[in-house]
């Protein structure tokens, strides 16, 4: 559900949008060059969006399509609000999805290796201990002020090429998973639908989505440090680890879009 909250960032939807889904295509684009036996595959579901960001979305596809990366735009065919955009998005990912999916929400702003990041995380469990991880870039700040501090929970500590990451339990909608573990869990994601159908938003992924680690045994990792933050309220609002506002990483990569 959208967030009554101010957001910490600005309260232009369209900029937001724009800056985020910048950031996670030229982080994909950047994957995509540096590993040129993998292949990506992003298709945009547009609903209801200004003049401003349609002529964006538009441009992408022309900016970015190369031979292992293609940019579809796909109309939202189920205008149902988030509810519908979502499930519209997981139906598309279980018909299409090929090694690895990813629902991703416009209002992620990713760091330029979070792509290439998490997809080396999850092959490097695949390799190690034959698991299908769920990988999520963002590391909610607000689990760890509530649900999750000071209380003894047994986690998995893994160094990755780059970094820690830690074992983790409660997701939100959006990561990256084999299409087999999509598959799988399938009723989950249903169960999560009718959650957002009947406004059941108390503890919406903690009583569907999260039953993947809790109850049936998916190790689910997310970076010590986020490869991406939430632009949501205060609440969602990283710690400095990183400067996301001012970033030279960020600021480069993204003048030219």
């Amino acid at each position: 559900f959208p967030s009554h909250d101010k957001r910490f960032c600005s309260d232009d939807r369209t900029e937001i949008s724009k800056i985020c889904i910048s950031s996670f295509v030229q982080s994909v684009r950047n994957c995509a060059l540096n590993v040129k036996g993998a292949y990506h595959f992003i298709t945009i579901f547009v609903d209801d969006c200004t003049v401003e960001l349609n002529e964006f979305l538009a441009e992408l596809p022309k900016k970015y399509n190369q031979t292992n990366l293609v940019i579809n735009l796909k109309q939202l065919d189920n205008k149902d609000g988030i509810r519908g955009s979502i499930e519209e998005c997981y139906k598309w990912l279980m018909l299409n999805g090929k090694d690895l999916v990813y629902q991703v929400q416009d209002d992620y702003l990713f760091t330029p290796d979070c792509i290439e990041s998490c997809i080396d995380m999850y092959f490097q469990m695949q390799n190690e201990v034959k698991t299908h991880a769920v990988i999520s870039p963002y590391n909610d700040p607000n689990n760890w002020l509530t649900s999750y501090r000071n209380k003894v929970t047994p986690r998995v500590v893994i160094m990755g090429k780059k970094g820690y990451w830690i074992q983790y339990y409660d997701c939100s909608c959006s990561f990256l998973t084999s299409h087999n573990q999509f598959k799988q869990h399938w009723d989950l994601y249903e169960l999560f639908f009718e959650k957002i159908q009947y406004r059941k938003n108390d503890d919406l992924e903690n009583k569907s989505l999260n039953y993947m680690f809790t109850q049936r045994g998916v190790l689910g990792l997310i970076p010590v440090n986020s490869l991406a933050y939430h632009m949501q309220s205060e609440l969602e609002k990283d710690p400095p680890y990183r400067d996301w506002e001012r970033s030279e990483e960020h600021t480069s990569e993204l003048q030219s879009l």
